[in-house]
């Protein structure tokens, strides 16, 4: 019995590894190098350490499509990419804010229109994109003024859709108490974490 159950579970495991392995992925950009991705090679331009870099003022070439195009965006953090799609997720920073902007691999147009938002990071795993929650301020005895995280759903033809119960999720995960939108937090990111009234 045990054993017809372990041979169940690892037949399925191939077919959830396929279905995640389909869905957007980092691409590994390198400091003056162009970065392949089918038949594109796309490049980052001024790394901020040529070394080990994490962000790159711009901006983004992509070559491989009828002629070579550019995408203008700067203070990239990170560029996903997914087979069979035919745009990439380049995600920028501005302040206390990220940026996603969903970027057409043939002529560096933009697909749909920018998301902002304030978050301390933004990241894309398989079909999601995350804006993770930020606070500010708060400390002895006063409530930090905490923004939740938005995840949306990433579909092929329509703009991407936010997931509010996802989001509801992913701020509980990450400040110790969930809600959407903003909210004013006492304690975040520990066991402590209450919503302020």
């Amino acid at each position: 019995m045990i054993r017809r159950l372990l041979f169940a579970i690892l037949g399925c495991l191939p077919v959830a590894v396929c279905a995640q392995a389909g869905g957007f992925q980092p691409l590994a950009m390198q400091a003056s190098k162009d970065t392949a991705f089918g038949q594109y090679s796309l490049r980052l331009a001024d790394p901020d350490n040529p070394e080990k870099p994490k962000m790159w003022q711009g901006p983004l070439t992509i070559s491989g499509g009828s002629a070579p195009c550019t995408a203008d965006v700067s203070l990239v953090t990170a560029v996903y990419a997914a087979p069979g799609r035919s745009f990439v997720i380049v995600i920028t920073s501005s302040g206390s804010s990220a940026i996603a902007h969903f970027i057409e691999l043939a002529a560096c147009a933009d697909k749909w229109p920018v998301i902002k938002r304030a978050a301390s990071d933004a990241k894309v795993a398989g079909n999601r994109l995350s804006f993770l929650p930020v606070c500010e301020g708060g400390g002895s005895n006063a409530p930090a003024h905490c923004t939740s995280a938005r995840v949306y759903i990433i579909q092929d033809d329509v703009p991407p859709s936010y997931l509010r119960s996802e989001s509801f999720k992913v701020t509980e995960k990450e400040l110790g108490v969930g809600f959407t939108g903003e909210a004013k937090v006492m304690d975040p990111r520990t066991p402590r974490a209450t919503i302020a009234h």
